[in-house]
């Protein structure tokens, strides 16, 4: 049961950061539309090298890390439930 809560998690975090990057790409192309510089691909940051996605990256590590050591059922669920929020 643990195991598919961890991969409930994950799926999770997975669909969060992807909405996160949906997101990011819409405004991309709402930029783009407007006349301005283009920067070239080798110069944009990557999604890892973003602050925000640094920040929630190291969030989530350290909420799988306390619900791998968890055993009580309703702490565990609060951990879920954080998993699943943003703060």
């Amino acid at each position: 049961m643990t195991q598919l809560r961890q991969i409930l998690a994950a799926a999770l975090c997975a669909l969060a950061l992807s909405a996160v990057a949906q997101a990011a790409d819409k405004e991309e192309k709402a930029e783009s539309t407007q006349p301005a510089q283009t920067v070239p691909e080798a110069k944009r940051p990557s999604m890892a090298d973003m602050p925000l996605m640094k920040q929630e990256a190291k969030r989530l590590a350290a909420l799988m890390e306390r619900l791998q050591k968890e055993t009580d059922p309703a702490e565990r669920r609060k951990i879920m439930a954080e998993t699943s929020c943003a703060q």
